[in-house]
């Protein structure tokens, strides 16, 4: 498990560290960095945690060296630090120390512009655990997820076999083997109360019923067409994705990636809400608490409170959870955002609650009851 980051002006923070746990929420205002945390983890995935990090890719295109640099910060300085347990590898920038000879030539801000974050310190054994455990058990779903589509691409050149793609484009090719995929063990927290089997697909159906009951799932893929196809099936009927509405596909992806991610990898999700109602969000939080008490570290960022509170839900109801999932509340601020980390207790509580932190909806209710603004 990646234990904490920690960013040196990067973005919109000057000194900011996150210290994670096997389930980290983000959530807060549009527009004030709960997405920069997750997109530095991004950053060094999608290079493969190389000694260089370059700043465009697959997963994250930041432009150029300016424009992920505090503005208001030392010009020259920028750092990402990833801890694993009493090892960490940091990136970067730091003149503050000459002694690196590559420092001399970055000093020139035309050739710091486009140039990629080099390595600063780093243990050997962690990079390459790094590598080993995120190459082949992770999973990264985008906001701009694949909505409802007749078709969707087959490929034999992803990241790994059962990689996704970051906006789900994979999905149908990966579920056409569902039914011969290895069952969740004995005791796995994923496991559906209403699932008479240890079966992937089955527990997939079960999950997947919360969102639309009696849904059934039927994907094909042909190899040699490059396509896949969905099918979704209420009783004797079948229907193309295009006649369910978004929430089926959307929700489709989420919940594949956190049934077959196994205990020790890594399931990073923006917008796990998008197009789903408020009884789908809430059992969707229940599942990512499950996943995350099952083993598999989960990152997501979120603007759902029926989300939260599936999470919180999963909390009270756990026999086994321990006060562990964190939720960061990042804040505008002048120069730089601000953070307040929130802990969920095993009753489901909330450590603190800030101005701002899901509160609209209790705005509204007491306007509603006093008839003027509050």
């Amino acid at each position: 498990m990646i234990n904490s980051i920690t960013l040196k002006n990067f973005k919109c923070y000057k000194k900011q560290e996150f210290k994670l746990s096997n389930l980290t929420v983000f959530c807060g205002n549009n527009s004030v960095g709960k997405s920069t945390a997750i997109q530095s983890i991004l950053l060094a995935i999608q290079n493969n945690f190389a000694s260089k990090l370059p700043l465009n890719g697959d997963f994250v295109s930041f432009g150029t060296f300016f424009d992920i640099h505090n503005r208001y910060a030392d010009p020259d300085t920028i750092t990402l630090t990833l801890k694993f347990e009493d090892k960490e590898t940091t990136w970067g920038h730091d003149l503050d120390d000459m002694t690196l000879p590559h420092y001399e030539s970055a000093r020139s801000r035309d050739s710091l512009e486009e140039q990629p974050l080099p390595l600063i310190s780093d243990t050997n054994e962690m990079r390459e655990w790094l590598k080993e455990t995120y190459h082949n058990d992770f999973q990264y779903l985008c906001a701009e997820r694949w909505g409802p589509r007749n078709n969707y691409p087959y490929s034999s050149q992803r990241r790994w076999k059962d990689w996704l793609g970051i906006r789900g484009e994979y999905v149908p090719q990966i579920m056409s083997s569902v039914t011969s995929r290895a069952p969740l063990a004995e005791g796995d927290f994923r496991l559906h109360k209403n699932s008479s089997t240890h079966s992937l697909a089955e527990n997939l159906y079960e999950w997947m019923g919360e969102v639309s009951p009696g849904v059934f799932i039927k994907s094909d893929s042909n190899k040699q067409a490059d396509i896949s196809t969905n099918q979704f099936q209420f009783g004797d009927e079948s229907y193309r994705p295009v006649n369910v509405g978004f929430g089926l596909s959307y929700s489709l992806s989420i919940v594949l990636a956190l049934l077959i991610t196994k205990p020790g990898g890594l399931v990073i999700i923006e917008n796990p809400e998008a197009h789903l109602h408020p009884r789908g969000q809430s059992y969707l939080g229940r599942l990512i608490a499950k996943t995350a008490e099952s083993g598999v570290q989960i990152i997501i960022e979120t603007h759902s409170d029926h989300l939260l509170n599936g999470i919180r839900v999963a909390a009270r109801l756990s026999e086994t959870y321990k006060k562990g999932f964190k939720v960061f509340y990042v804040s505008a601020g002048k120069e730089e955002s601000g953070v307040e980390a929130i802990t969920i207790g095993e009753k489901g509580d909330l450590s603190s609650w800030p101005d701002g932190f899901f509160d609209q909806q209790a705005m509204d209710i007491r306007t509603l009851m006093k008839g003027k603004e509050v």
